[in-house]
């Protein structure tokens, strides 16, 4: 993810470092001027060729819009994009898990065995049947369900003469 970062954006300070590059010398060296400044200008960079750096564009648009300048944007965007989507994954998948240690961490066991019975049930049961399977009596489960429900973590429904138990979807 920090790779991403820093290469997109390394990408596109390069397009705008060229793109800046490409007008300034447009304009600095293609402007009219007159004629004894430019011969002058020739003679002090003949005379020193550390400052020349290639030649000078005819036409900035063509130069950026080149196969070159185009795919280092390109991959600047794409590298960016990724970046932030690798982010939002990432502080997603850390959200979740801190829910879910919080959440443990505020129930009580029984509270707990009987989110994890329902989960393994695909979210819902009958009272009847947690009582079965959770081996405790119906009083208790049925306690523990009613601080389950009035905690908003499930839903209780009438269903003949026992009750459906179901797991909220956002636990």
């Amino acid at each position: 993810m920090i790779l991403c970062f820093i290469l997109g954006g390394f990408s596109i300070m390069l397009f705008l470092f060229q793109a800046y590059d490409a007008v300034w010398r447009t304009e600095a060296f293609n402007a009219s001027r007159p004629e004894n400044f430019s011969a002058a200008l020739n003679r002090t960079f003949e005379s020193n060729r550390s400052f020349e750096r290639g030649p000078i564009p005819a036409n900035p648009l063509a130069f950026l819009a080149s196969p070159f300048s185009v795919v280092i944007l390109l991959n600047g965007i794409i590298l960016l994009a990724g970046g932030i989507s690798l982010w939002k994954l990432t502080c997603e998948k850390e959200l979740t898990h801190a829910k879910d240690r919080l959440k443990s961490l505020l129930l009580l066991p029984e509270e707990r065995a009987i989110i994890d019975e329902l989960k393994k049930s695909r979210g819902s049961l009958t009272q009847s049947q947690l009582v079965r399977n959770m081996g405790m009596s119906k009083v208790k489960v049925h306690r523990v369900v009613s601080k389950l429900a009035a905690k908003g973590i499930v839903k209780k429904y009438e269903y003949g003469l026992t009750n459906k138990i179901v797991l909220q979807e956002e636990v």
